[in-house]
């Protein structure tokens, strides 16, 4: 496995310079991990919850490559799942995640890839906080990016990314496989040595196999701000127009004189617009023995069907080191999910909390204990469907391989 990310990162520089590869240095940090527990709710549903002990093997590797104008760095991860008791649920999941750039005197041009395959309880859940079924999915994005600098204070960045989903059956699930075709232009300007301003803009359009359309354009302004080595503090806000078009189909009455003999059905285009605010801030604070983020954010995501949703998150992550060996983590959730006027499906809200304790026993061995908490409630119905999970998960982390020529 090593081999071939070291090509692959190889190829991916050769958009860049070339001649420069000899004196690239290359970094790998390989990792691998098996983690034990049991799970009461594998599927997150109101009822007829499934459960079962289950074992998780990931082996993955950061990589990474520079020269003194290009660079390219990513990381490829598997998650062999197999549970004891649903064999069903079975799955091996992939995720490949690379960028590399190209600098020049003023400008830098940059490639991202990204290839997941996973299901929607996974990275679909992380996006919207909504779960409808747990299905297989595969997602590939593209996304060239530019960025220009008119001075050491000012630059305007521009970027491009083509996202194409697909689920499998989706013949026996109510998932449609879409794609995603975005852009987005920002200008940022360093007000001071302690802050930094910036405004965009953007467009989406999604489109999916039911001939459903939906367009997401809106601008955002705001600012990051330091105030000290361990403050920092970000907000951003702005507006947004979402407009959906799909054909309608209506059931036309058909008469033979005063007697009904059937219905003939008519399809019409139909279009669908609603606005609203965006918005994202966060606050970073590092204490001496550990770090806490709070986040909240409202955006549209497409990630479900290529359907516009509006995500309200609310997050806080926090790390403490009790010693130089023992560590613990509590991360904290919450999304309330808008399926807003322009479809007709019920808002949804969704908690996640996962305390963890890390213990590193020896240099490269790490052992970890957590707990998950998920839940998810209905604006139009009183049942819950709440998931209980603990781990157990032992790590090794490979000593660094780095090579310079």
């Amino acid at each position: 496995m090593l081999t071939s990310l070291r090509a692959l990162a190889h190829l991916l520089l050769l958009a860049g310079s070339t001649s420069s590869l000899f004196a690239a240095e290359w970094k790998i940090d390989p990792t691998i991990s098996l983690r034990a527990g049991y799970n009461d709710n594998i599927t997150l549903r109101t009822n007829d919850e499934v459960s079962s002990p289950e074992a998780v093997l990931s082996p993955s590797a950061r990589f990474s490559v520079e020269t003194p104008t290009s660079g390219a760095s990513g990381i490829l991860r598997f998650d062999f799942k197999r549970y004891t008791e649903e064999s069903d649920l079975n799955d091996n999941n992939v995720r490949f995640l690379t960028e590399t750039f190209h600098q020049m005197e003023r400008s830098r041009i940059g490639l991202d890839l990204d290839f997941i395959k996973d299901t929607t309880l996974d990275s679909q859940l992380e996006d919207t906080g909504l779960v409808f079924d747990r299905v297989n999915r595969k997602s590939f994005l593209a996304s060239p990016n530019w960025s220009y600098s008119f001075n050491p204070r000012t630059s305007v960045q521009a970027s491009y990314s083509y996202n194409k989903v697909n689920y499998d059956n989706t013949k026996d699930t109510a998932f449609v496989n879409f794609t995603v075709n975005s852009g987005q232009l920002s200008l940022n300007r360093v007000l001071s040595e302690r802050s930094t301003g910036s405004l965009t803009l953007y467009r989406t359009r999604s489109d999916n196999d039911n001939d459903v359309t939906s367009t997401n354009s809106g601008v955002q302004a705001g600012a990051d701000y330091r105030f000290s080595e361990t403050l920092s503090v970000s907000a951003f806000a702005g507006y947004r127009y979402t407009q959906v078009d799909f054909s309608q189909t209506s059931l036309i009455p058909i008469f033979s004189g005063p007697i009904l003999i059937g219905f003939q059905p008519v399809s019409s285009d139909t279009s669908r617009s609603d606005s609203g605010s965006t918005f994202s801030a966060s606050v970073t604070k590092s204490f001496l023995r550990g770090e806490t983020t709070l986040s909240a954010s409202r955006d549209i995501s497409n990630d479900i069907n290529g359907t516009p949703i509006e995500v309200n998150r609310l997050s806080s992550l926090n790390h403490y080191n009790f010693s130089e060996t023992f560590s613990g983590d509590l991360n904290l959730e919450y999304y309330k999910s808008n399926v807003s006027d322009i479809s007709n499906n019920s808002d949804r809200k969704y908690l996640q909390a996962e305390p963890r304790i890390n213990w590193q026993f020896q240099r490269f061995w790490r052992l970890s204990g957590s707990y998950r908490y998920r839940k998810q409630t209905f604006d139009n119905s009183g049942d819950d469907a709440v998931q209980n999970a603990a781990y157990l998960t032992l790590t090794y982390l490979w000593p660094r391989i780095a090579v310079s020529r």
